[in-house]
């Protein structure tokens, strides 16, 4: 069986500024970096996305892992395939704060005809702050 193509990183990502959704637009995600089954995404920080106590909401947080991760998910089944989040278990490690942006680093552990799984990990200032673990269900065969 022949190795797929390289991905060109610069394609993916300006294809994901070309068609990301409204949602993703107001969190401000940002794809930097693809390849086979991994992907790394920045959530720059901005007080519009922070809870009361002046950290990022967990919620965006979640979303960042969940995005993240499908994108990882694409680089392997191709953006055509339809899929969607199964379930998502993200523990909140410390207060991600001012001023530093969140960078995801999502990865698939293991690629499924239907379940894809695998995790994510969150850094603020360089320093964990977050661990998902998620589960996606491919949806078309």
């Amino acid at each position: 069986m022949s190795q797929p193509p390289p991905i060109d990183v610069n394609e993916a990502i300006r294809a994901w500024d070309k068609e990301k959704a409204f949602f993703i637009q107001t969190l401000d995600l940002r794809l930097e970096h693809v390849e086979r089954g991994k992907a790394r995404m920045r959530m720059p920080f901005r007080a519009e996305i922070t809870n009361g106590m002046g950290a990022v909401h967990g919620g965006a947080i979640v979303s960042l892992c969940d995005t993240c991760f499908y994108i990882a998910l694409a680089s392997i089944y191709g953006r055509e395939q339809e899929t969607t989040t199964a379930s998502i278990s993200c523990s909140f490690l410390r207060p991600a704060l001012p001023p530093s942006d969140l960078i995801a680093e999502a990865t698939v552990l293991k690629a499924g005809r239907r379940i894809v799984y695998g995790e994510v990990h969150v850094f603020s200032d360089d320093k964990l702050a977050a661990h998902a673990t998620v589960n996606f269900l491919n949806t078309t065969p």
